[in-house]
């Protein structure tokens, strides 16, 4: 038997958009337009690249992620750089629920990076502060977004590394949440990653992290995360085929706000995850580069009982580990100076603290191309993802168990610079979720313009 948690009703089964669409518009043209999409983590992949066929609609992250330490950007130079940016868009169904809510969302934000040292041995640190206006939803309020990052970055001989932390409080704009901007989630990570070259052909690589999230405002804390990461590879230059690589991880991840009735009591939720990566990655001349990769994965609950407590009430949940194979794959193309495009594909299993289940079993599929006309720049592209949810539960995040769904998302952006300083875009984007249950079902369209200026370091 599952109990399920009593959930507020949307006023209205549903409303189509308003003339708030036209607000939008003339807004956004009386205050400019885009900065370009936001970085933002998962299985070893040495040799992963950084590809992100997502709108800026959100906050979801990279598809892989180039960072060595989680969240922190590294040394970008001597100086400081300041950079003021306001963005405006509209969406059709900002609260990401099958009742249309549409929305305005304004987001003035200021950040600034300073370097001191040189690339051999350089001290950094970033921040941003700024506040997500809504205007219009039924749902979403808005609210303050903050983050602070900083670290070093060496070189001392043959290695090469990073030791670096972040923070990030916002509210939660990932599209993957069930309650899309209807709480705040603080991040804290501190990690330490390293490379060493030994002799022409062979290399060593190694990275610990430490990562908290938790929800900071609201009475539930179900999808807090306590995680611990480590890894350790070897990567093999092999000339005339490639280099080779060869990594494995373990996860220690722990729930705080959620227990499990066990033969020994009450315990905090977690599992263990341990992962051995083998793949290769090869260039073709200067304009292709392909990466392969393949993992054997096993995932295991710290305790097998079926009986959970989440906000208090006991739940009878299916929580059964995963053991099984994983991929990764990613072609980068460059036709010419001004044509390129990439694709990628993956099967990853983690934790998602955004997403009221234990595991995430995931497919994704992604391309995206870039084009240089003149001083501007187009970059369109899609995803599509099947998703598969191990330990579904329900909270007053989800107020149903997840089962699965298959996402898609689409988009276009057009920007460039406009003087010096000033930078400009616009981008257009379509997002569709189809969930098991329905209840987490949505599709969206969105519009926005954005203009940001850069002073300082770079600019």
């Amino acid at each position: 038997m599952t109990i399920v948690m009593a959930r507020q009703e949307i006023d209205g089964a549903s409303k189509q958009p308003t003339d708030k669409a036209r607000v939008a518009l003339a807004s956004a043209f009386l205050i400019g337009a885009a900065i370009a999409a936001q970085p933002a983590s998962a299985q070893i992949n040495p040799a992963q690249q950084t590809v992100r066929p997502m709108a800026s609609n959100s906050d979801d992250g990279p598809v892989r992620s180039g960072a060595r330490v989680p969240g922190v950007a590294g040394f970008n130079g001597r100086g400081l750089a300041v950079t003021a940016s306001v963005s405006n868009r509209y969406e059709t169904n900002f609260s990401r629920l099958p009742a249309i809510d549409d929305a305005v969302r304004f987001l003035p934000q200021v950040s600034a990076s300073y370097g001191l040292g040189s690339k051999r041995l350089g001290l950094f640190v970033d921040g941003s502060y700024g506040r997500d206006i809504v205007l219009g939803n039924q749902l979403i309020k808005g609210g303050d977004r903050s983050s602070l990052s900083g670290g070093l970055d060496f070189v001392l001989s043959r290695c090469s590394g990073q030791l670096g932390g972040s923070f990030r409080k916002s509210l939660n704009l990932r599209t993957d949440a069930g309650l899309f901007g209807g709480f705040q989630q603080q991040t804290e990570t501190l990690g330490t990653a390293a490379n060493c070259q030994i002799g022409n052909a062979l290399s060593v690589n190694g990275a610990i992290s430490k990562s908290k999230d938790k929800n900071v405002a609201g009475a539930s804390f179900a999808l807090n995360t306590d995680r611990l990461d480590y890894s350790a590879g070897l990567g093999f230059n092999a000339s005339g085929l490639g280099q080779f690589s060869l990594g494995g991880a373990i996860s220690d991840v722990h729930f705080p706000g959620r227990f499990v009735v066990s033969p020994n009591g009450i315990v905090e939720d977690s599992f263990k995850q341990r992962s051995l990566r083998v793949g290769v990655s090869r260039a073709f001349g200067n304009r292709i580069t392909a990466t392969l990769g393949a993992s054997a994965i096993d995932n295991k609950p710290g305790t097998e009982s079926t009986v959970i407590i989440v906000d208090g009430l006991p739940q009878i949940v299916d929580r059964a580990g995963f053991s099984g194979i994983g991929y990764d794959g990613a072609l980068a193309v460059t036709l010419s100076s001004r044509l390129a495009f990439e694709v990628s594909a993956d099967r990853t299993v983690n934790s998602n603290p955004f997403v009221g289940a234990l595991l995430t079993i995931s497919n994704t599929y992604a391309a995206s191309a870039n084009a240089k006309l003149g001083q501007y720049t187009v970059t369109a592209g899609g995803l599509f993802s099947r998703n598969r949810y191990q330990g579904g539960f329900v909270s007053q995040f989800d107020p149903a168990a997840r089962r699965s769904d298959r996402f898609e998302s689409y988009f276009i952006n057009v920007g460039g610079k406009i003087g010096q300083r000033l930078r400009a875009s616009v981008e257009v984007n379509h997002v569709k979720r189809i969930s098991n249950p329905d209840l987490f079902s949505f599709t969206s369209t969105g519009a926005g313009l954005n203009l940001s200026v850069a002073f300082g370091r770079g600019s």
